[in-house]
């Protein structure tokens, strides 16, 4: 089965449901950059979630602490 990024609702994470706004959440390479963009790092090899909550705050972490998702009813 193949999950559509755009109906993630919500996740679990740490134990706690977390709502996404809608259409913001993506799969990302896990990475951290200076305040010029730079790499501070070589490859990570993970990769990770990144997406916006309802109260526009950014959520950004390992792929594999996701542990449930919810999605939006496909009509």
């Amino acid at each position: 089965m193949s999950i559509r990024a755009n109906r993630v609702s919500k996740v679990i994470i740490g134990g706690n449901w977390i709502s996404v706004e809608p259409g913001s959440f993506r799969i990302v390479d896990m990475q951290f950059t200076d305040d010029d963009g730079n790499p501070l790092h070589g490859p990570l090899e993970v990769k990770a979630y990144q997406f916006r909550t309802e109260n526009h705050d950014d959520y950004y972490g390992p792929l594999s602490a996701i542990e449930l998702i919810k999605l939006t009813p496909e009509y």
